[in-house]
């Protein structure tokens, strides 16, 4: 198979609703992109791999063309749109089978005519034998011939990958492909890369969380230094969880874009309810999570519940205080930070925290030291003997707590994992040891070995543990 970083792009286009996003999914075999019959769901460029025989290719899902948008939003959905029409390689033009052809089709045609490159006819939504008649009424269109599919229900999708891969290159065998892959010259900028990491260990997956407007899409792009994602004043503009694979210093990221958590009370549309989940999906499945925080704004309630999921699912998290070009007094602000957490998140001592700006691109480029380190952190493990000659310190230390004159004892500690990262303290009763002394000695844990940055979580277990 190919470098990923070097697979052919292909684009899937039409006009909205006819199952652009469900045949992303399909061709890619992940429930990545929102699916909904309401118009206008995708807005962003939503990057996938998809695989067929020896064949693989990057496949770039966009929102439903519309021309002469009437809104900010839709207007800069389609400008997503012929920026991945432009990036393409091959061009997937999808067609409601059920529909005879529209005006907008015809437009659509007439554009792909002046792109100039190869187009795959997709007349989608041919659910059976007697609607897969309708297929031969796209030969009017005169882009070749129409390849009847249902994305929903899987037919015709081998057809499709086979007439797409007639317009990519063959695949190059492995090994010749390594050995060009060792003569070329690494780039010193920062580069959007394919789907998964090169490196051994795999990308460092990054979600951008936090309330609507908070400027998470806008970080996106000021590292990019690109309109990857649509930004506007108007909340709840990012709908899905988009990954973005970015390298940056030679280590490669996966950044997820997410939706803007808002309250309960605040989810209006039931396509909310898909984006809520979408982004605390992209939460567990985190290594660190950029929790962004209006700087002039300050600590919100709804931040709070925020930091609290991210510490529930045991994430690691760096704060970003975001805005930082509208705060006046910046010594005096940033002096109030830490008091600020103090007061409204003391739970949140541990974690480190910087102020940018995406519009002056103001430390922008810090968060991901910051986001190494904490990654570091979070994939922390103390061997077992080093934890346990730490706990009979802190017992020599007269750290024990007692209750009728009895002492809470630890007789034995280990680490169980990471991502969450997990002890556990086998004691003589855990009734004996109190919330302040579990405080107690996670601060001393926290002193001795870091995990700054890191929920911990400590668990108790009574009795000796097996040999």
């Amino acid at each position: 198979m190919a470098s990923r970083k070097k697979l052919p792009l292909v684009a899937i286009c039409g006009r909205p609703n006819v199952g652009k996003s469900t045949l992303f999914n399909r061709l890619t075999g992940r429930q990545s992109a929102i699916v909904h019959s309401l118009e206008g769901i995708t807005r962003d460029r939503a990057y996938g791999v998809a695989e067929w025989n020896d064949y693989a290719f990057r496949l770039v899902d966009t929102g439903g063309i519309v021309h002469n948008p009437t809104d900010p939003i839709t207007h800069k959905m389609q400008e997503q749109v012929r920026a991945a029409l432009n990036e393409a390689r091959v061009v997937v033009f999808v067609l409601d089978g059920q529909q005879e052809i529209t005006r907008t089709d015809e437009e659509i045609r007439d554009e792909l005519f002046k792109l100039g490159k190869p187009v795959v006819l997709a007349v989608n939504k041919l659910d059976n034998d007697r609607l897969a008649k309708n297929q031969t009424d796209f030969y009017a269109l005169g882009l070749g011939d129409p390849h009847a599919i249902s994305s929903g229900h899987g037919l015709g999708i081998d057809d499709l990958f086979a007439a797409i891969a007639e317009h990519l290159p063959v695949p190059v065998p492995q090994d010749e492909e390594e050995e060009a892959d060792a003569d070329a010259d690494a780039p010193d900028v920062p580069e959007v890369l394919a789907e998964e990491a090169l490196s051994e260990g795999g990308p460092i997956k990054v979600a951008i969380i936090g309330k609507p407007n908070v400027g998470k899409s806008s970080f996106i792009n000021a590292i990019l230094n690109e309109e990857r994602t649509i930004v506007t004043d108007i909340p709840g503009t990012t709908r899905d969880a988009i990954d973005i694979d970015f390298r940056w210093k030679d280590r490669e990221y996966i950044l997820i874009d997410t939706a803007g958590l808002r309250r309960k009370a605040g989810i209006k549309e039931h396509v909310e309810h898909f984006s809520v989940a979408r982004t605390l999906r992209a939460i567990r499945r985190a290594d660190v999570c950029l929790v962004m925080i209006d700087a002039v704004e300050g600590i919100s309630e709804q931040d709070k519940r925020i930091v609290g999921y991210v510490q529930e699912n045991g994430k690691a998290m760096v704060l970003a205080w975001t805005k930082w070009d509208l705060v006046e007094d910046k010594e005096a602000r940033f002096k109030s930070l830490a008091d600020e957490i103090d007061l409204k998140v003391p739970f949140l001592k541990y974690v480190t925290y910087l102020t940018v700006s995406n519009l002056t691109r103001q430390r922008l480029f810090t968060a991901f030291d910051y986001i190494d380190k904490t990654a570091a952190e979070a994939r922390k493990r103390i061997s077992t003997p080093a934890l346990n000659r730490f706990l009979q310190d802190l017992r020599g230390q007269g750290a024990g707590s007692h209750r009728k004159g009895v002492e809470a004892k630890i007789r034995y500690g280990t680490q169980v994992g990471v991502n969450p990262t997990t002890f556990i303290l086998f004691v003589n009763s855990k009734k004996l040891f109190h919330f302040s002394h579990m405080r107690f000695i996670e601060n001393r844990l926290r002193e001795k070995f870091g995990f700054q940055g890191v929920p911990v979580t400590i668990e108790l277990r009574e009795g000796e543990p097996r040999k």
